[in-house]
């Protein structure tokens, strides 16, 4: 009998991690098993979970009276997005938590250790899902939360085999407590018939290469890294294209900004904002640039695959190594933007045929991530 799970999550925003809960809560529903998720705050996927699972969220959203107040502008600045459950809340939820018998409480992402260790009362095996690396364990994790994952949570599961190395080397989890689990991806076939808009919008000609990056603009996903890429291939193939899906309103953004303005008079740098659709622009690219200095397993790069479009990352940078392991020529040494650049002019440069022949790999490959692959995974490690 499968075992009956609480979920929890540190927020419902649209990223990649939330996403694959998301994905997994619906297969859950999909095998016939109701699924239960605990949030520590909400945010846009709250109505999308709500479809799959019961849901609850540990800290509360702003209260009658606070809502009123907003509505004062000079106490706007001192509005309150969230706020701590009382003691008769968290008393609700526990008994509510008691009364369902959980044989596992999954933390999805390191970000959700904090309030694992709240519920150590109801004496239930912990499990945390992994989808961090260095620089995230160091922003969402304290020492505290790591070494509560290394002493007191019974299963954890990397997303690629460089986290579960940094894991073991740096945070001394014991290795038999170690499971390498890759993310699930909803991987949808699309007739593309919008990537000929999409360039239209951009202002690129319909015969002209693509070069795509997608992600939130930070330094972790290194778009400045592609940014200055994009300028050296730019220089020796001024026909070439490069689009970055994912700017927002934020002061890297707004740099990265600035500095194309200093360089590309010829408009082939486009950096957009974060679309609700974004496969038009994986139809529309010939090769997707993955610039991340560090990504554990960034679903981009699936959906990238599944296009059948080649992918160039750099070494060391997480979950790529664990995908391209078969396919080294895609791979260039860590942060080796030189190495970049002529690696996608090699790319843009291919026949054809070569292409062809990449593309049948790649989608074989990414399909080991579908929905399909990811229960049987699951089911196998017998929770």
């Amino acid at each position: 009998m499968a075992a009956k799970i609480l979920f929890v999550g540190h927020d419902a925003n649209r990223a990649g991690a939330q996403l694959v809960l998301l994905h997994w809560l619906k297969a859950e529903a999909a095998q016939g098993r109701k699924a239960y998720l605990l949030l520590e705050k909400g945010g846009e996927l709250v109505s999308q979970y709500e479809r799959y699972a019961r849901v609850w969220v540990w800290r509360k959203g702003p209260g009658n009276m606070e809502k009123i107040y907003k509505k004062i502008p000079f106490l706007k600045r001192e509005e309150r997005i969230d706020r701590e459950p009382n003691r008769p809340e968290i008393a609700d939820m526990l008994r509510d938590f008691r009364g369902e018998k959980f044989n596992l409480i999954l933390g999805n992402t390191v970000a959700s250790l904090a309030l694992l260790q709240e519920l150590q009362g109801l004496r239930v095996p912990f499990g945390t899902y992994v989808h961090e690396l260095s620089f995230s364990l160091s922003m969402y994790a304290s020492e505290k939360d790591m070494s509560f994952l290394a002493t007191k949570v019974s299963k954890v599961f990397g997303v690629s085999a460089q986290v579960n190395r940094l894991l073991a080397d740096k945070f001394q989890v014991p290795s038999d407590r170690l499971f390498l689990l890759p993310p699930i991806a909803e991987l949808v076939k699309s007739k593309g018939t919008k990537s000929g808009l999409v360039k239209e919008q951009l202002g690129i000609p319909a015969e002209a290469k693509v070069v795509l990056g997608c992600g939130m603009a930070e330094w972790r996903k290194g778009t400045d890294i592609f940014v200055r890429v994009a300028r050296q291939v730019i220089r020796q193939m001024p026909d070439v294209h490069f689009v970055w899906l994912g700017v927002g309103d934020n002061v890297f953004s707004a740099e990265l900004q600035a500095e194309k303005e200093g360089w590309d008079e010829c408009g082939r740098l486009h950096l957009v904002p974060n679309k609700m659709d974004s496969k038009p622009y994986f139809e529309a690219m010939d090769v997707f640039f993955l610039s991340s200095r560090e990504d554990p397993f960034p679903l981009v790069m699936l959906e990238a695959a599944f296009q059948g479009k080649p992918i160039v990352g750099f070494k060391g940078s997480g979950g790529v190594n664990d995908f391209l392991k078969e396919l080294p020529d895609l791979l260039v040494g860590y942060l080796e933007e030189d190495e970049a650049k002529e690696c996608l002019m090699n790319w843009l440069k291919k026949d054809a045929e070569v292409l062809g022949a990449l593309a049948e790999k790649l989608k074989n490959s990414a399909m080991n991530y579908s929905t399909e692959r990811f229960v049987a995974r699951w089911n196998e490690m017998d929770i």
